[in-house]
């Protein structure tokens, strides 16, 4: 499914753009940085839960349903850590990274299920 790999580039790209808005705004560049860094992340959050949905509509293998489904938890826990605190409001730009790598296999997933799938005429 073109678009399940699709989504998952766009929502590392996401995590890029994430990291920008808030590096913007922690060097100074104002509340607008900050203001956009919750805006993008509550739109990549929305990517994280198609990832999920378009996975099951296209029926995808096993793992690439299982994947997708932990992308919408991980997203969902990541954002949640945004009213954390201290050391558990660290884990937030920490789940980051774990988004990021798992979008990452997601698309090489389905990038490789693309190259073994002859094209039908």
């Amino acid at each position: 499914a073109a678009l399940h790999i699709a989504l998952a580039v766009l929502v590392a790209v996401g995590v890029f753009v994430q990291v920008y808005l808030i590096g913007a705004y922690m060097f100074g560049a104002g509340v607008d940085a900050l203001d956009a860094h919750e805006g993008v992340g509550f739109t990549v959050h929305s990517i994280e839960m198609l990832i999920f949905i378009v996975a099951l509509i296209a029926w995808l293998p096993r793992a690439d349903i299982g994947l997708s489904f932990l992308m919408a938890v991980l997203g969902t826990v990541q954002i949640a850590l945004t009213e954390a605190d201290k050391w558990a409001g660290g884990l937030h730009p920490l789940f980051a990274l774990f988004v990021l790598i798992l979008a990452a296999v997601i698309a090489r997933r389905g990038l490789e299920r693309r190259r073994e799938t002859p094209a039908v005429a």
